[in-house]
């Protein structure tokens, strides 16, 4: 099975943290970085594993401040731990000094879980439908849409009322994507007159 792939900006999200600090774990040299073509587009994207969000989210959870040595090793295990098995493990990083990541990792792990589930079933990028725009599934709507909707005070509830035959989660993912993956280029109308 491939390894599921975020981009900097979902890593952050998911590990709920700012991204300067994926910024940080990837200028630390720890993390690995996986690079691809945006689809349709001649730019690269650097995509972080779960593991890395794990990683991202353990330090930002742990609050102490680790040497060099003891991030790579933290990563180490992340790499060698299946994720269903973070839950239960317990690391002994020196001698008497233990950690257990799946007490501070409980909700990280179903955030990744819930949203990588949610992206693979709703959200879709064909050069055929809106250009390749990513759209919910099914639809031509697009993620940037159902997020302006809801950036405008509308919420998931007043979208689906619109959109009886969507379901709940494929509205929440696509507000998640459209926040993770903004869109790229000159902002439309005249902003200056906001």
């Amino acid at each position: 099975m491939p390894t599921e792939l975020f981009t900097t900006a979902e890593a952050a999200i998911l590990a709920e943290t700012v991204p300067r600090a994926v910024e940080k774990a990837i200028e630390d040299g720890i993390v690995e970085v996986h690079r691809a073509r945006a689809s349709g587009h001649a730019r690269w994207r650097r995509l972080l594993s779960a593991e890395s969000v794990y990683y991202i989210a353990f330090l930002r959870e742990s609050h102490f401040r680790f040497s060099k040595e003891i991030k790579r090793n933290i990563w180490k295990r992340f790499k060698m731990t299946p994720s269903n098995r973070l839950r239960t493990v317990e690391w002994s990083l020196s001698p008497g000094v233990k950690i257990k990541p799946g007490e501070v990792l409980g909700p990280t792990l179903e955030r990744v879980n819930s949203y990588s589930r949610a992206r693979h079933r709703w959200i879709r990028m064909d050069e055929n439908i809106k250009g390749g725009t990513p759209v919910i599934r099914g639809t031509r709507m697009s993620v940037y849409s159902v997020a302006g909707r809801v950036a405008h005070g509308e919420s998931i509830d007043d979208i689906q009322k619109d959109n009886p035959d969507l379901d709940r989660e494929a509205l929440e993912a696509a507000v998640a994507y459209a926040k993770a993956n903004p869109l790229v280029g000159r902002p439309g109308g005249r902003p200056w007159q906001a």
